[in-house]
């Protein structure tokens, strides 16, 4: 029994030894220019379901029963399909790396006169010009406190309705998709790049989409036993695959969020079509995480299955690199099921730690959580601190601890 017992280890080792290479190509496939960072650009997110659904299909992975690979649906996206232009008097800043748009921008062309607006003047200054051909300038770089920040970011927000509004930042910038389009364009620029113009040129042109068609890719493996004393239950794998396109001509690869996420579905697809599960294995690629859940939120409510016949859930969002712990989201609402897992990585040592985290409404396992249907988040803590931003490449992606953390995800599948 200890050598069968050994030889299953082993084999299980050795079946998963080769997974981060094919991670890596999958990594370095869905970040390519090809895929314009997997949004709403030149076909990104159509072409990269395309590219999920053929790896499914190569991999042996079926469709679910009845159901088609692909699920299809549409929301309303605002997008920026041409190159941009930012002057300040006669310096070209760079888009993506010396300032980002507001996902909700709208169009301004042409040369404007500036008007600055910081903490000690904001009293003095209209906020809604009546002239159109001036652009206003918050430079709150000085202020600390985090309330009155927001407070005044807000007044941009709202003054973006009058005027082509720019808000100079002194901490990370990150993009993200809009869903709605101001009169104007609102333009974060980082602190590094700024300084007080004269004169700043524009070239912004927005493109609202209402109804952008989307597309969910759903994967199937079924239990390796069927019958009537084998009723079947389903393990749902998810990973969101689509990211945040590009911004004029700056793109955003997405690696770590989420590629990395894909890449481990689809390597854990090819041990389960060569090790069938006792449950039924249902692979969710879904599309639309970063405009809101809306790909998980049409998969809940059209589900292709009864989700009541769901075991468990496990939503993979950020995985690029594990070196220092993986977190678990809703750890404390199933605080048994977490022990197990803490419990298989602690015997194997599989990562340095597993952490424990509360309810959130920040990716794909949600709305299966507001059904009642068991549900973890899980996500990796090290060295990749890109996020949303240009530089989430798959060469600034390891996926360190990759192959332990998927041992340790199978692990804890067969224990459910």
């Amino acid at each position: 029994m200890k050598q069968l017992l050994l030889f299953s280890v082993l084999s299980l080792n050795l079946t998963l030894f080769a997974q981060k290479d094919y991670a890596k190509s999958i990594l370095d496939t869905l970040c390519s220019d090809y895929f314009s960072g997997r949004g709403y650009i030149n076909d990104g997110v159509e072409k990269s379901a395309e590219f999920i659904k053929n790896e499914l299909k190569n991999i042996g992975v079926s469709n679910f029963p009845n159901q088609k690979y692909i699920q299809n649906y549409s929301f309303g996206v605002n997008t920026f399909p041409f190159d941009l232009t930012l002057k300040l008097d006669d310096s070209v800043l760079v888009a993506g790396q010396d300032y980002l748009l507001n996902a909700n921008s709208g169009t301004a062309q042409g040369d404007f006169k500036v008007i600055e607006i910081n903490s000690s003047n904001y009293l003095s200054v209209e906020t809604q010009p009546s002239n159109t051909n001036t652009i206003v300038v918050f430079n709150f770089t000085d202020l600390n406190h985090k309330d009155s920040v927001n407070y005044f970011f807000g007044l941009a927000v709202k003054t973006a309705k009058y005027a082509p509004t720019i808000w100079v930042q002194k901490t990370k910038m990150m993009y993200s998709v809009g869903r709605r389009h101001y009169p104007y364009p609102m333009i974060v620029v980082d602190k590094k790049a700024y300084f007080k113009p004269k004169n700043i040129t524009l070239k912004i042109n927005n493109k609202y989409i209402p109804q952008y068609s989307n597309q969910n890719v759903i994967g199937y493996i079924p239990p390796a036993k069927k019958g009537l004393f084998h009723p079947e239950k389903y393990v749902v794998l998810s990973a969101h695959f689509d990211h945040l396109g590009k911004m004029g001509q700056a793109m955003f690869p997405g690696a770590n969020d989420n590629a990395s996420g894909v890449a481990i579905l689809l390597s854990m697809a090819k041990y389960y079509v060569k090790n069938p599960s006792k449950y039924g294995i249902v692979f969710c690629f879904f599309s639309g995480e970063e405009a809101g859940l809306e790909g998980s939120r049409y998969f809940v409510d059209h589900p292709y299955f009864k989700l009541k016949k769901v075991k468990f859930v496990l939503n993979i969002d950020i995985m690029g690199g594990a070196s220092k712990n993986i977190t678990v989201v809703n750890g404390t609402k199933h605080p048994k099921i977490f022990n197990q897992m803490v419990r298989i990585n602690q015997t194997k040592n599989y990562v340095t730690a597993v952490k424990k985290r509360g309810e959130t409404s920040n990716s794909d396992h949600y709305f299966f959580s507001m059904m009642n249907v068991p549900a973890f988040f899980i996500y990796s803590g090290g060295e990749v601190k890109n996020y949303h931003d240009i530089y989430d490449t798959a060469e600034n992606t390891p996926l360190t601890k990759f192959d332990e953390v998927q041992s340790l995800l199978i692990e804890f599948i067969e224990e459910l």
